[in-house]
């Protein structure tokens, strides 16, 4: 009964259109109040302080921080430089520039907004110019865009991985073959695209040289990633060191190598980081509470029962999972998505025997293609605004993105060895 009036609760508040941290915490306190449940509401002050005071969530704003260093001057214009020489010849190769830049980039930022920002920017005036409707243009830098949450590092894996005390270092390496995937499903929409419809039937295959010259551009930036993922799989450094390294990484490239960011720049970055870093933190400690309130209700072990009286099956309960984290990312970005469902989908995880790791992948993805979907999506309002189309003509042209993307998230579903073979083989 509980457990229904919370979903009910949170639902109303979010589709009435009251601000997410609020919803949350009505969410909390109604059922206190309503089924006068004797808990001080005290302890919602306490928990939502306690929330965010761990020390391993000083990663979220250093890492966003590192993101917003990466994302600006020229680093995103010599990422898409060395795609254009790796894939631009090809069929459909602009449209493939701009998933190979996402890749890119997304293993820098780990942010789908920087990332959709970054490349739109550039990439969508020149695929209208080459022939592609504005229309697909943007549907294709909002969805490559989110391949960034995907592929490590990721901010929403991180916040799985603290809330279920699951590694995050096995997450990141179990999201690299399906961001591949992800990437892969992409460019060949871009090949259809651009051969079927004869507006980018490709070019002259690039030179040895040529493409040498361009990796050489971008081979400090590509450093990064390197640095990042390399100091967490090895143990040397904690994910939140690796922020941190991240951060003096990126300062010393687009301050002394590429020289085209200013300190004078750093005040103004600072403050776009905090906002966005304030704005993820308050929403983890008002999760916090309502997760205090759904664990001392036992909601997780309601939940395990309904889900296992509904059926036995492995399977049905993974295509539950994808419904109910693809209807939540219409309306929710992924990290309060993650933060609600986490504490609930673990535990009937367990008992149907699904690796916590491949559980995780699975919900970053799902809320990954939230992401690019309307009404909410974040990098769907992203290229609208770059593009100057709508968000729904923008939708009504990515078809196969969306058929490339459900395919892609069944088999990373289905196929536990898409995500695990990575971490079974490093760890």
């Amino acid at each position: 009964m509980i457990l229904l009036f919370v979903v009910s609760i949170f639902l109303i508040t979010v589709f009435l259109g009251i601000p997410l941290v609020w919803a949350i915490l009505l969410t909390a306190v109604l059922p206190i109040l309503v089924f006068d449940l004797g808990y001080p509401l005290q302890a919602l002050y306490l928990n939502f302080i306690g929330g965010v005071e761990p020390n391993h969530f000083l990663a979220i704003p250093l890492f966003i921080v590192a993101g917003e260093l990466m994302s600006r001057g020229g680093v995103g214009l010599r990422i898409i430089g060395f795609a254009r020489a790796a894939c631009g010849f090809m069929p459909g190769g602009l449209g493939m520039v701009v998933v190979g830049a996402s890749m890119i980039f997304g293993g820098i930022s780990g942010s789908a907004i920087a990332d959709s920002a970054a490349i739109g920017s550039v990439m969508i005036k020149n695929m209208a110019r080459q022939g592609y409707t504005p229309g697909f243009a943007a549907g294709l830098v909002a969805a490559a865009g989110t391949i960034g949450i995907i592929i490590p590092p990721s901010i929403p894996m991180l916040i799985y991985g603290f809330v279920g005390n699951v590694s995050v270092a096995d997450l990141f390496l179990a999201g690299i073959v399906p961001g591949a995937m992800f990437g892969l499903a992409f460019m060949a929409v871009c090949f259809h695209v651009g051969k079927s419809s004869g507006c980018d039937p490709g070019g002259r295959t690039t030179t040895r040289a040529e493409l040498w010259s361009s990796f050489i551009g971008t081979a400090p930036a590509l450093l990064m990633p390197v640095l990042i993922l390399g100091g967490i799989f090895s143990g040397w450094v904690t994910p939140t060191e690796a922020a941190a390294l991240a951060v003096v990484y990126g300062l010393l490239v687009t301050i002394f190598i590429y020289r085209d960011f200013r300190i004078r720049d750093l005040p103004g970055l600072m403050v776009d980081a905090f906002v966005t870093s304030a704005t993820v933190m308050v929403v983890i400690g008002a999760t916090t509470v309502l997760g205090w309130l759904i664990t001392l209700e036992q909601m997780p072990q309601i939940l395990v029962s309904f889900v296992q009286d509904l059926s036995s099956s492995t399977a049905v309960f993974l295509l539950l999972v994808n419904i109910v984290l693809l209807i939540l990312g219409l309306v929710l970005d992924p990290v309060p998505a993650i933060l609600l469902t986490a504490p609930l989908f673990l535990p009937t995880a367990q008992s149907f025997g699904v690796d916590p790791v491949h559980l995780g992948v699975i919900m970053t993805c799902n809320v990954a293609v939230g992401l690019f979907t309307p009404p909410v999506g974040a990098t769907l309002y992203v290229a609208s605004r770059i593009s100057g189309v709508g968000v729904l003509s923008i939708a009504r042209k990515m078809g196969l993105l969306y058929l490339a993307a459900i395919t892609t998230l069944v088999l990373v579903t289905y196929f536990p060895a898409v995500s695990m073979t990575m971490v079974h083989l490093f760890r």
